[in-house]
């Protein structure tokens, strides 16, 4: 295209000049020291990006924006290169909108900067076949669902967080060090993962303190994390995302030094930046370029590294860093291009991180056990295997007194975390963990952690269930036609009671004429009076149904054998009647666990409690993809979870 063009004429150039020579070397005319060149004719190659928050927030839109400024002054200007922008497209409906705008609107490339822009492009891509399209940070280029215009690309931020990591370690001077993170994921996650692994290789008596806000873009929650690390004694922080501005400011205040990443944050507090990551994506965006310029339109992915300067480490010139503290800076970046650091070691001894798990059902329950196993199994996936992650189970543990037995056994056998999935188990905890000061415990749901009682060793969990639960009763409220719609409880306490709560309020949002009744079991487990009741509700005259915990096996039978549409929580239950399973809320408790184990890593054995909810990821609302939902409905329910998330709707006011 563009750069094939003006490559050809100069090539076209360089044969008529040499052509002209006609004679021996002594005719040949003298060689010039400036060849004249001729402008390319054509067109400016035209770039549009969409990016969540400013091109000035210091952070990640920033390092997109500064990436394509540089290239337009390598390719010469606008004459060659030109690139236009939406900036603060938080809303992912929006953002779609412009991609859209700027595909009709003839741009030969388009970057989605930003993961969650993923299925916009999935959508809009095959419209455009002769557009190419790039998103990250991710791998998914979508080949596999036969699109081929979309480019990927990510960053190995763990490699620059481990390298501030060891310049935190070397720094402090309390011991104590802040991490204020946005949302568990993606190079945020990789970011705070390998600076506490640099932090603790440097460091061993460091305690590194991470706090996970849950949003990109709240500022005034990032201060607030901020002074809670200061409180703690943190005289060294660091974020990543564009709401670190308020924990930089919190950091200036309170002469606390700074670590940055993505770009350059020393402009904002010159005094306290000792530098960071820089983040230039113009690295993999040249070589987008080059194969757009060949035609191929998309189906790559791309990582900045250390390796090849797509990450590069940029101190502060104006900050005294001790030379001793530049040199180890620079044998660290050395030693992980070569290879010799692995920037997200989980243990310095080498020894696999041990979990153990007690709960009361089974592990494939289709609900409240069976989502905890899968987050074990994610997260193991996820710390590269058994090597890493390891993790033993006692399923069935309906009985409290066996499953203290369990409980006990696994701490008196070393395991690193202990986690006693049912509140009903906290006695239990109470009793046992002051046993093994040096064992980490969990339980959920439950914001229960004991500090009260000077116990400093358990976590706890819980879930804003209502949160899917109300989007779940939408669904309800919207697909019921004879205006029955039956709930199945099991006892009326904790994540239970929110989701039933949620629900109806849901349900009757939408359809105020809809009669949702209600049905306490009094038991998790018994399946035969979940069924029963069921009936009930189905001789009532309802048509939707749900409920929550293990027991709704018997009441998914029910509706399947009577017609009746139902909506899960908790895990999948999709293959167990995908007739008739619209869908339902998905926990993911590998995002509160990984919070924990990094704590746990960091010499924070417990004391904190931990939420998941559709902001944080930790609740998704999953369809069932050969269900035929309704248009309308499908967009009601999107509606509704950025109702949710953007806080215009609450569940439970």
């Amino acid at each position: 295209m563009k750069h094939t063009k003006w490559l050809a004429l100069l090539i076209l150039l360089a044969m008529l000049l040499a052509a002209c020579g006609g004679g021996t070397a002594e005719t040949e005319a003298p060689a010039v020291d400036e060849p004249a060149v001729e402008e390319p004719t054509g067109e400016p190659f035209r770039v549009a990006v969409v990016m969540p928050s400013a091109i000035n927030d210091l952070a990640f839109s920033q390092s997109m924006y500064d990436a394509l400024v540089k290239i337009q002054g390598e390719m010469g200007g606008e004459a060659n290169f030109t690139f236009d922008f939406s900036e603060g497209m938080f809303v992912v409906d929006d953002a779609a909108a412009a991609i859209r705008d700027y595909a009709a609107e003839g741009f030969d490339f388009i970057i989605a900067h930003g993961s969650q822009y993923g299925s916009s492009l999935q959508e809009i891509a095959p419209d455009f076949p002769e557009t190419s399209f790039a998103h990250g940070t991710t791998s998914a280029t979508f080949v596999e669902e036969g699109i081929t215009n979309i480019f990927a690309y990510e960053a190995a931020s763990d490699q620059g967080g481990y390298v501030n990591g060891v310049i935190a370690g070397l720094m402090t001077e309390s011991n104590v060090i802040g991490v204020v993170g946005p949302i568990e994921t993606g190079d945020a996650k990789l970011y705070v993962d390998g600076f506490v692994a640099g932090a603790k290789s440097a460091n061993p008596a460091a305690q590194v303190n991470v706090n996970y806000i849950g949003s990109f873009s709240d500022v005034a929650l990032a201060a607030e994390a901020a002074n809670t690390h200061i409180a703690a004694g943190a005289d060294v922080l660091t974020g990543t995302a564009q709401m670190v501005v308020g924990a930089i400011g919190v950091a200036e205040e309170n002469g606390a030094l700074w670590l940055g990443t993505q770009s350059s944050q020393t402009s904002l507090a010159p005094d306290i930046v000792v530098g960071g990551q820089i983040y230039d994506w113009a690295v993999v965006l040249n070589e987008m370029l080059d194969n757009i310029n060949s035609g191929t339109l998309g189906g790559e992915a791309y990582l900045i590294t250390l390796e090849n300067s797509g990450e590069t480490i940029e101190l502060n010139p104006d900050f005294d860093l001790p030379a001793d503290v530049a040199e180890q800076v620079q044998a660290t970046i050395d030693g992980i291009i070569a290879g010799e650091i692995e920037t997200l070691a989980i243990a310095a001894s080498g020894e696999p991180f041990r979990v153990a798990v007690v709960m009361p059902s089974a592990v494939n329950d289709l609900a409240f056990s069976q989502s905890m196993y899968d987050a074990l199994v994610k997260i193991q996936g996820e710390m590269g295997g058994e090597a890493n992650f390891t993790f033993d189970f006692s399923e069935g543990m309906f009985v409290v007194d066996d499953a203290a037995a369990a409980i006990r056994d696994y701490a008196a056998e070393g395991y690193d975390f202990i986690i006693a999935h049912g509140s009903q188990y906290g006695s239990s905890l109470q009793e046992i963990a002051p046993d093994f000061p040096e064992t980490s415990f969990a339980h959920g749901t439950t914001s229960a952690t004991f500090v009260e009682e000077g116990i400093t060793n358990v976590f706890a969990y819980e879930a804003a269930s209502d949160q899917g639960g109300y989007v779940n009763g939408v669904i309800a409220g919207l697909m019921t036609e004879s205006n029955v719609i039956g709930v199945i409880g099991p006892i009326e306490t904790g994540d239970a009671k929110l989701y039933v709560d949620g629900f109806v309020a849901g349900a009757e949002a939408i359809n105020p004429d809809a009669q949702v009744n209600v049905n306490y079991i009094g038991s998790f487990s018994d399946v035969a009076l979940a069924a029963e009741a069921a009936n009930t509700h189905i001789a009532a005259g309802a048509d939707v149904l749900t409920g929550t915990a293990q027991m709704v096996v018997g009441a998914i039978g029910v509706a399947e054998e009577n017609g009746a549409l139902w909506l899960g929580t908790q895990s999948s239950q999709t293959s167990l009647a995908p007739d008739i399973v619209v869908g339902g809320q998905i926990y993911d408790w590998a995002v509160v666990l990984n919070l924990i184990i990094n704590n746990i890593n960091s010499g924070t054995l417990g004391g904190e409690a931990y939420l998941i909810t559709l902001e944080n990821s930790g609740e998704t609302i999953e369809l069932n993809p050969d269900f035929d939902l309704p248009a309308d409905v499908a967009e009601q329910v999107q509606a509704t979870i950025d109702g949710i998330i953007s806080g215009e709707i609450e569940p439970l006011p």
